[in-house]
């Protein structure tokens, strides 16, 4: 058993305060900003050079959107991690992403009239005309699209200078505007209908680097950039080339925990003196933000927060040894085929053991039960696969479907195609993309079993083995029904 142990009662009380309870995408940060970690690597992601910022989902891409467009979460982010290089001669604002009203961009209906009329090249000129305030004779209208995207279609000379003299006027001042667009997956209800989309913006977002103060970031997601449809058009290795990962380490996702518990309201201060009486632990207060910042040592040293986390969890996921200590096993638990871990199922697992374990108190010292994060992890795989196959792609849970409670991994691809075979899975996909009852189906299911397997694996719901067997993570195996040896029971 740990040598330390945080008092119970408090740190459980810390952990509801620290861990939010949703994580819904909006237009405005729906936390205040002290709940905010910068891993290092993000600070490259927010720098308004870089153009593409790529994460897996629930790795923060949403949350950086309207993070940058919050004036609070901008003057903190300056404050408190100047390594981003957020500064305020920003002009910034969000040219696309779900939640933002017609004034500020095109709606996914009004995007099919317009491409139906249009080039999507021209759609998004005039998104940026909007959000860099061109003068006259560009017509601003807000809200009334097609007149706008007509205009720039129809008077190409003049809209190149109105954009020289905006450009101008915003270098001249000493200020860049930035235009963010995220949820670029909602731009239409197919691939076909997002390519063309998709890949305008994006080789847009690569000539608008030629202008002295206006960029674009743009928030997507790895599924995308492997479309070789999308990158399709010159130079588009350039873009490419200076694109940022959103990727959080195992001390990065801690490091978020720790900074979050010592900012809960009524119980980080207990939090605080915790780690200041039994690991030397100081915090300081930045005076600007009032927001408590954890020391360097907790952000980088793994002995250090592996001591502070089994406090709060005990030692190991047992009795013993056997079963690893959580430390560890959480985040490995929660890694997908891409070998990435997204603070969204981090914090969920953690927030569902905290909220549906009840305290052991006269046999367990700690605030958290091993059983309880093992249930957090089921959870955590609940939500994902919940995600992925309600919201992004349905078709997935139809390729799942047939292997629940019959496969054991790892497997033969063999062993899936068989079943699959057998549920006639395949033709009754085909069948459905031909239908468009499917919402952006499978790239490859032109390519049958073997298709389906590589956009599996794109997605990172399964791994391909060197030996060429199959591997599914446990947080999509949990969900998904399928076994395997010594791992987290499947949910039934």
């Amino acid at each position: 058993m740990s040598q330390y142990h945080f008092d119970q009662t408090p740190m459980r009380k810390a952990l509801l305060e620290a861990l939010p309870s949703n994580d819904q995408t909006t237009v405005a940060p729906t936390r205040p900003p002290q709940f905010t970690y910068v891993p290092p690597s993000h600070a490259r992601a927010l720098d308004p050079d870089n153009t593409i910022v790529e994460g897996i989902r629930g790795s923060g891409k949403s949350h950086w959107w309207a993070a940058l467009n919050s004036e609070q979460h901008r003057e903190y982010l300056a404050a408190v991690f100047p390594e981003s290089r957020i500064t305020n001669n920003l002009k910034i604002s969000q040219g696309f992403g779900v939640g933002l009203g017609p004034k500020a961009a095109p709606g996914k209906d009004t995007l099919v009239k317009l491409t139906e009329e249009n080039h999507p090249r021209h759609i998004w000129q005039a998104v940026i005309a909007v959000h860099t305030g061109f003068s006259k004779p560009f017509p601003h209208l807000p809200g009334q699209w097609s007149v706008m995207v007509n205009w720039v279609k129809e008077n190409p000379e003049a809209y190149d200078n109105l954009l020289d003299d905006v450009d101008s006027q915003f270098a001249e001042q000493n200020n860049i505007s930035l235009i963010l667009f995220d949820g670029l997956d909602r731009l239409a209800n197919d691939w076909p209908a997002i390519r063309p989309l998709a890949r305008s913006l994006f080789q847009l977002a690569l000539d608008m680097r030629a202008c002295k103060a206006i960029r674009l970031k743009l928030f997507v997601r790895s599924d995308m950039l492997d479309d070789r449809d999308i990158l399709a058009f010159p130079d588009s290795s350039k873009l490419l080339a200076r694109k940022v990962p959103l990727n959080w380490r195992r001390v990065d996702l801690y490091a978020l925990l720790f900074q979050c518990l010592a900012n809960a309201e009524n119980n980080g201060e207990s939090f605080r003196f915790q780690c200041e009486r039994l690991f030397f632990q100081s915090w300081t207060q930045d005076e600007k933000t009032k927001s408590w910042q954890i020391p360097q040592s907790m952000r980088t040293d793994e002995e250090l927060q592996r001591k502070i986390f089994h406090a709060i969890t005990g030692e190991w996921m047992g009795n013993g040894p056997k079963r690893g200590a959580p430390y560890t096993w959480l985040p490995n638990h929660l890694i997908d085929g891409r070998d990435q871990v997204s603070p969204r199922s981090f914090v969920a697992a953690l927030r569902y053991a905290v909220e549906n374990e009840q305290p052991h108190k006269d046999v367990w010292p700690f605030a958290l039960h091993y059983r309880a994060i093992q249930a957090g992890v089921q959870e955590a795989s609940r939500i994902r696969v919940d995600e992925i196959t309600r919201e992004d792609y349905p078709w997935v849970e139809a390729c799942m479907q047939p292997l629940r409670s019959k496969i054991t991994v790892p497997c033969e691809p063999g062993d899936i195609i068989k079943l699959w075979q057998q549920n006639d899975t395949i033709n009754k996909l085909q069948m459905a993309c031909e239908e468009k009852e499917v919402r952006l189906p499978p790239p490859s299911i032109e390519e049958g079993e073997q298709g389906i397997l590589k956009d599996l694996a794109e997605l990172g719901v399964i791994q391909l083995l060197t030996d060429e067997r199959i591997q599914m993570p446990d947080v999509y195996r949990i969900a998904f029904g399928l076994g395997r040896r010594g791992g987290v029971k499947p949910l039934r």
